[in-house]
């Protein structure tokens, strides 16, 4: 009986990943442990140490579970920027650019439901779906007695950003918007189907063995150019919370792509014709996933906004890692 071409393409791929994780230990070594003598949650403190950026966490009980969120220069009168992250990262992805931004705005970092040091709970099938994560994200800037607030957001939470913008656009001031999910044009998606193939490779990211491999290949294949390497400690903050129980998100989002999403997708980018202030969109070009064919897309659906596009031509996937500082001043100069 011959193998099916997927199934032996599938083999290889676990095989790599046990070879690199015998090979790799980046990552593996590192203990939970803050080493901060001080903590001021309404500052945060620069680190590379993710045991660090942790401890200056809040977390608040959503229907969903515990969500783990920053939240710096709360008593400040400065304009409300919220922060949500993609996939597989956390607010941990904003560490570089959170000192300087908290100087400009009230910043809200969050940690999506299954990801960071939020609750990652088994799924039911409901609670890691693009909607209930906005859900999870309006109950807690409720709490917080955010009314308006401007929304910068990158991969995986564009999905989450477009559901928050469809639901109540009112309360949305501006859009930073780094490589995300716009539309089906442009998006070289994951097509994987439920089941047990897409449960082990889920699986991979949170499994002691081969969680900083995978890690690594991600970063290696889409995201960061050769210029940008991460430090141990750097790589320990994607790994750690992941290892933590993140595959029943994982296996939400990447078995996620189907014609319902895209159709979700198209209603609610008719949403954005309904917001009137700027538009920010930061993005790398030589990101393969997320490409810049999305972006004509979304320029001519918020034809109502001041709209600005950068592209930086030597940069992919994770700009906040490659180029924080030229991030913060397109930002800072753009966004009030």
């Amino acid at each position: 009986m011959k193998t099916p071409p997927r199934l032996k393409q599938f083999a290889k791929y676990v095989f790599s990943l046990l070879a690199l994780a015998i090979t790799l230990s980046a990552c593996s070594n590192s203990k939970m442990t803050s080493r901060l003598t001080t903590i001021d949650k309404s500052k945060y403190q620069n680190t590379n140490q993710y045991p660090d950026h942790r401890a200056q966490q809040h977390f608040f009980q959503s229907s969903g579970g515990k969500i783990a969120y920053l939240d710096l220069s709360p008593d400040s009168n400065l304009p409300t920027l919220v922060l949500i992250h993609g996939v597989p990262s956390s607010s941990w992805l904003f560490r570089k650019m959170l000192p300087e931004l908290q100087q400009h705005y009230r910043v809200i970092a969050i940690d999506l439901l299954g990801y960071g040091s939020s609750d990652k709970p088994k799924s039911n099938g409901v609670n890691y779906t693009n909607l209930e994560q906005a859900n999870y994200t309006a109950q807690l800037l409720n709490s917080l007695n955010v009314q308006q607030y401007s929304l910068l957001f990158h991969d995986m939470g564009g999905l989450v950003a477009w559901e928050l913008i469809h639901s109540n656009p009112a309360q949305i001031k501006h859009l930073v918007v780094l490589n995300t999910i716009i539309s089906e044009h442009g998006f070289n998606h994951p097509k994987m189907e439920k089941g047990l193939m897409s449960r082990v490779m889920s699986q991979a990211f949170s499994n002691n063995l081969s969680s900083a491999s995978v890690l690594e290949m991600t970063f290696a294949n889409m995201g960061l150019t050769a210029q940008t390497k991460l430090t141990e400690q750097e790589c320990f903050g994607y790994v750690a919370p992941m290892k933590e129980g993140s595959d029943e998100a994982l296996y939400s989002f990447y078995t996620g792509f189907d014609s319902a999403l895209f159709e979700r997708l198209e209603q609610q980018q008719k949403s954005l014709t309904l917001l009137s202030g700027k538009t920010l969109v930061l993005w790398g070009a030589k990101d393969t996933v997320l490409t810049t064919k999305q972006l004509p897309y979304l320029k001519n659906q918020l034809k109502n906004t001041e709209y600005k596009e950068v592209i930086y031509p030597d940069n992919a996937h994770f700009l906040s890692e490659e180029i924080p500082a030229q991030l913060i001043a397109e930002i800072t100069d753009f966004i009030d």
